[in-house]
Formats: C-alpha cells, structure tokens, sequence
C-alpha cells in the first residue's frame, strides 16, 4: 500500500468474492453419503484423485470463515493443480511434505509443524506437488476478504502488509510464506485432529479451537510484518527461510541441540541479530523453542512408543530421567508415568 494512502480508506470491494467459502474447495472435492456434522454447518469431502485416499472435513464456522481439517495419504507422487476464490489461507500443516506456487513459478517447500499464509488472487492458479507416500495431516483456515478486513480493521496488519496490500487490491501475484508453528498452534490443531465430541459439542469445539488458531496466527503475523519499536523492524522473506533452518536444525537432533554460537556460525549469522529473529518469528526464545520441542516429542514417545521412560530422557538429551521427570511436569502438570497410564497432558 503506498505510504501516502490515508489510513480511513475503504478496501475495494471484490467483483469475483465468493458468498460461500465451500465454493474454493468443491470443485476439487466430492462430496460423501456419509455426513459426520449437520448440513448446515459442514461437509466430508472425498479426496479428488486416484493418487490419494482419505477426507476433508469442511466446516463453517463463522460468516466468512470456514475451516478445512484434512487427513489425506498420497500414495504416489503428484501434483494438483487449483484455481482459487477470493480468499485469504492460513495453513497449518501437522505431518507430510509437499511444494507449493503460482504455476510456471517457483515451488516454496511446505514442511511438517509449519503454519503459512497463502494469499491467490481470484484466477490465479497454484500447483501443490506431493511425493510419494506422504500422510497429510492439515488445518486450513478459509477467510474471506470482507471478514478478514472486519477482524484487522484498525491494527498494524491492515498497513504496509501482504494482508493489507490484498484487500486494497494491491497484491496481483500468488504470495506464500511459512514459518514453524508455536507449540499453542500446535495444540490447537491436534484438539481439531483429536476431538472426542459428537454432535453440537463437536460443533462448538471446532468453533472454539478454529478462533483460536486464527488469534493466534494473526498475533504471529503482526510480530512478524510490523514494526513495533526500535529494536524490530518487519521480518524478511530471507530471515524467515533462516529461521526455519535453525527450527529444523533443532527438530532433527532433540539430544544434541548446538548453541547460539554454533548456530550462528552455521548460518553465517549474527548471534543478537538471531536470537531477535528468531523470537520475532516463532514467538519465543531459541532455548524455549527447545524445550518445547522435547517435550511435545516425549508425549508423543509416550502414546506411541515401547521406550522406557529413561531410554526417553535420553534420547531428549536428560543424563538423568530424574530430571526430565521434573522438566515434563513443570510444563504439563503431570508426570511421564501418569501419562502413560491415561493422563492428558497439558501444557500449563
């Protein structure tokens, strides 16, 4: 948006909006018999080629907004090809790769635990490629332009930001960026994964936790896009790519996590400048970052692995299952062995 745009004025209205959210996802999707919510508020899609096998489960939560929950198996490599609605993506996706872009353009990766932003302009056409058996677990909020413009108006986003220059009208090229997804995102999308409600509860649950992701999203993104004192400028499509790097440095080795200076040098980074980046982008401090990680990776070594709790500590890195002990129940008031034995942990 250029600069001298006063800031009263009104988005341009959109000639090709989409009424109804359900319209960018069913043309690609067909509908099933069996419907696991009312009519009135969601649909179970079947997946649309034979490469693939599975369900998506689209939901409308509130005028303008729906959300998309897909558990989806490419058993062989392809690649879809989509041309959206009107409307703004913000994409979390749980587990499995795949590459995504404007076509005759050039693929961004999309990695597992990474949430993006995937601004299509009506007629604009994306290719998402999927290699061979990948298990595709995701979370896609739907949002159109006037609802994303009511839930902005007055904050920092809608300024000099791809959200802004799309609803003014400004943004003409497909614009994707994706970072790590915060642990609080993470739960929120393993609860609409997870859910063990029927019915209106299911209903309301789904309500629930779809709100909250977006506020969560949108807070990352204000932290992400816009200055907010002296210290921070808006975070760079190069700082992010980099960002992610160190993210998955982390991920790949939970036992031997390298240090700040290890870090750095291997990116060929400045450590301050790295550690602002870093918690500007994910929300938290390297050392937070890790400690979350290890813990997420104990639950589920918990539920879904024969490792003793001490072969668990430490294959996170802990001489002493003593201490991980102590660390797992600080964050989740409960302990390893609870949790083994039915309990839900919690972040606290």
């Amino acid at each position: 948006m250029p600069e001298n745009k006063p800031e009263s004025v009104v988005p341009i209205k959109r000639e090709n909006a989409t009424p109804e959210l359900l319209k960018d996802i069913q043309p690609q999707y067909a509908p099933l018999d069996q419907q696991p919510y009312d009519r009135h508020f969601g649909l179970r899609l079947a997946t649309p080629v034979p490469e693939t096998h599975g369900i998506k489960d689209i939901c409308m939560v509130r005028k303008g907004l729906a959300v998309l929950i897909g558990d989806v198996e490419h058993d062989f490599a392809h690649s879809d090809m989509s041309e959206s609605g009107d409307v703004v993506k913000f994409h979390f996706r749980y587990s499995g790769s795949s590459e995504i872009g404007a076509e005759g353009g050039e693929l961004e990766p999309v990695d597992p635990m990474t949430f993006g932003v995937l601004i299509q302009p009506s007629g604009m056409k994306k290719i998402e490629c999927f290699p061979a058996h990948q298990h595709e677990q995701s979370v896609t909020l739907l949002c159109e332009p006037p609802f994303l413009e009511e839930i902005i108006s007055g904050t920092s986003l809608l300024k000099s930001t791809p959200l802004g220059q799309f609803l003014y009208g400004e943004q003409k090229d497909m614009y994707y960026c994706a970072v790590r997804m915060r642990p609080e995102m993470i739960s929120a999308v393993r609860s609409l994964f997870e859910t063990n409600y029927t019915g209106r509860l299911q209903q309301l649950q789904i309500e629930a936790k779809t709100l909250e992701l977006l506020c969560f999203t949108l807070d990352q993104l204000s932290k992400m896009w816009t200055a907010t004192g002296s210290d921070k400028t808006p975070l760079r499509q190069r700082d992010v790519k980099r960002v992610a790097e160190i993210c998955e440095i982390l991920d790949n080795d939970l036992s031997k996590a390298p240090t700040i200076s290890e870090l750095a040098k291997t990116l060929s980074w400045n450590e301050t400048q790295l550690m602002r980046v870093f918690r500007q982008a994910v929300g938290t401090t390297v050392h937070n970052y890790l400690h979350r990680a290890r813990m997420e990776k104990a639950c589920d070594l918990l539920a879904n692995s024969e490792l003793t709790i001490t072969q668990i500590a430490m294959s996170l890195g802990y001489e002493y299952s003593s201490n991980f002990t102590t660390a797992f129940r600080k964050h989740f008031g409960v302990t390893p062995r609870q949790v083994r034995t039915g309990h839900t942990p919690i972040a606290v």
